[in-house]
C-alpha cells in the first residue's frame, strides 16, 4: 500500500494542484466527536491513483489553501462509502465549499440488494475477498504522533474504495439504476448540509403535543437556548440539558431553586450556572397571554390510520418488486410518515419529502398521492381529529 502522511504545509501546497485537477478521488475522513458540539476532524484521506494521501489538518492549514476548493471541484468525482457524518466533518471544516459530485457505495451496495448499513469492511470481504482490519476504529485521532496502526488502517479505509466503486457500478448499469443511485448520493449532500431551524427545534420533541400553549412556550425558549448555548461552548446539547430533563422542566415548571434542583438530572453545574435564568424563563412563559404562545401540535393519528399505511406499503411493494429496486431503498418510513401527515394537513398541494421528488416522484410518489386521493372522506375527518377541531 503506497500511502504518504502530508504534515508539511509546503508539501500539502505542493499536492494541492494535482487534487485540484484530479477526474476521481476517494475520500474519507477521521474525525473525534465526544465531548464536543461540533466535529473535530483528526485526518483526511484522499486516493488519487496510485497513492493514498493522509492529509494531517492540525499540521497543514488545509482551509486557507483550498482543500475544500478540491473536494467542490465539480468535475471531480469523490467517492466515499457511508459518508454521511464525514459530509457533516467536511461541511463544518469547510464553510464554504460547496461539496459536489459524490458517490456513495454504501448507497450503490443498498440499491444492489446488500442492505441498508452494509460496512465498509463487509463489503470489501463480500466483493472483493479483500480483508480490513477495523482495531482502530475507536482510537484516539487527535492524539500526535499517529501510531503506524492508525495510519494503516486510514490508508486502508481509501485504499479498495475505487475497486468497489467500479464492480457497483457495473451492477448499477445492469440493473439500469445508476442514475438513481446517483440521485440519492446527491440528496444525501442536501440532506446533510441542512441546518435545523432553531424556531421550531421544539417541534421535534415526540411527546410535544401534549402541551398546553405556555408550556409550548417555554419548551420553544428551552430548545433555542440549549442549543444555542451548546454551539457557543461547544459542548453536546445533552451537556446542557437532557431531553428528559428539558421536558420534566416544562412540565413542573418549578418555581424556586430548591423545585428546580429536584429535577431529574438537572446537572448542578447547569443548576448553579444557570438556575436564575432558567426560573426566569419559566416565569415570562407563565405570564405570556395565551395568544401570543405557540399553537397546540397536532394529535398523533389514531390507530384506524395504521390500516392507511400498510395499504400504502404495499403498493410501494409492488412498485419496488416491479423497478427491481429494494423495498427499504424505494421508500423509508420517516419519508411515508412526512407524506402522510403532509397531505393530511395540507392536502393535494402539500410540502413533499425531499427524497419523494426528483426520480421517486414518477416511480413511487404519484401513485401514492393517488392512493391518497381516493381517501379525501377519511382523511379529512383524520384532519379534523389532529387538529382538534371537535364538534
Amino acid at each position: 500500500m503506497n500511502w504518504q502522511l502530508i504534515t508539511e504545509q509546503q508539501r500539502f501546497n505542493e499536492l494541492l494542484p494535482i487534487w485540484a485537477s484530479a477526474k476521481t478521488l476517494a475520500l474519507d475522513t477521521e474525525f473525534m466527536r465526544v465531548n464536543t458540539f461540533n466535529p473535530q476532524v483528526a485526518l483526511i484521506q484522499l486516493k488519487h491513483q496510485n497513492t493514498i494521501y493522509l492529509i494531517d489538518p492540525t499540521a497543514c492549514d488545509t482551509v486557507a489553501w483550498g482543500l475544500g476548493e478540491v473536494l467542490a471541484n465539480p468535475n471531480a468525482l469523490k467517492i466515499v462509502h457511508a459518508c454521511s457524518e464525514d459530509i457533516e466533518v467536511l461541511f463544518y471544516t469547510y464553510p464554504k465549499a460547496k461539496i459536489n459530485h459524490i458517490f456513495d457505495t454504501q448507497i450503490a451496495l443498498a440499491f444492489l440488494g446488500y442492505g441498508l448499513q452494509v460496512g465498509y469492511q463487509k463489503a470489501l470481504k463480500d466483493l472483493l475477498d479483500i480483508d480490513i482490519s477495523k482495531a482502530e476504529t475507536r482510537s484516539d485521532w487527535l492524539a500526535r504522533p499517529l501510531s503506524e496502526e492508525q495510519l494503516q488502517y486510514a490508508a486502508s479505509d481509501v485504499e479498495h474504495l475505487p475497486a468497489l466503486y467500479d464492480l457497483v457500478v457495473e451492477g448499477l448499469n445492469a440493473k439500469g439504476l445508476l442514475t438513481y443511485c446517483q440521485e440519492d448520493s446527491a440528496l444525501m449532500l442536501t440532506e446533510a448540509a441542512t441546518v435545523p431551524i432553531l424556531t421550531t427545534l421544539y417541534q421535534q420533541f415526540s411527546n410535544a403535543w401534549q402541551l398546553n400553549r405556555r408550556q409550548l412556550s417555554l419548551l420553544h425558549t428551552l430548545s433555542m437556548w440549549r442549543d444555542t448555548s451548546a454551539r457557543l461552548n461547544n459542548i453536546p446539547r445533552t451537556f446542557v440539558l437532557k431531553n428528559h430533563t428539558l421536558m420534566a422542566i416544562v412540565q413542573q415548571m418549578p418555581q424556586t431553586l430548591a423545585q428546580l434542583a429536584r429535577v431529574e438530572d438537572l446537572h448542578p453545574k447547569t443548576y448553579q450556572k444557570h438556575g436564575s435564568l432558567l426560573l426566569e424563563m419559566i416565569r415570562v412563559a407563565q405570564h405570556k397571554p395565551e395568544a401570543k404562545c405557540p399553537p397546540l401540535l397536532p394529535l398523533p393519528l389514531p390507530k384506524a390510520a395504521k390500516s392507511l399505511f400498510n395499504l400504502l406499503r404495499q403498493q410501494s411493494e409492488h412498485i419496488a418488486q416491479h423497478y427491481g429496486i429494494p423495498a427499504d431503498v424505494l421508500l423509508r418510513k420517516r419519508w411515508l410518515d412526512a407524506l402522510v401527515l403532509n397531505y393530511i394537513d395540507e392536502g393535494e398541494q402539500c410540502a413533499l419529502p425531499l427524497a419523494l421528488q426528483g426520480w421517486r416522484y414518477e416511480v413511487l410518489t404519484q401513485p401514492l398521492l393517488q392512493t391518497l386521493s381516493k381517501q379525501a372522506a377519511q382523511l379529512a375527518e383524520w384532519r379534523s381529529y389532529r387538529h382538534r377541531l371537535f364538534n
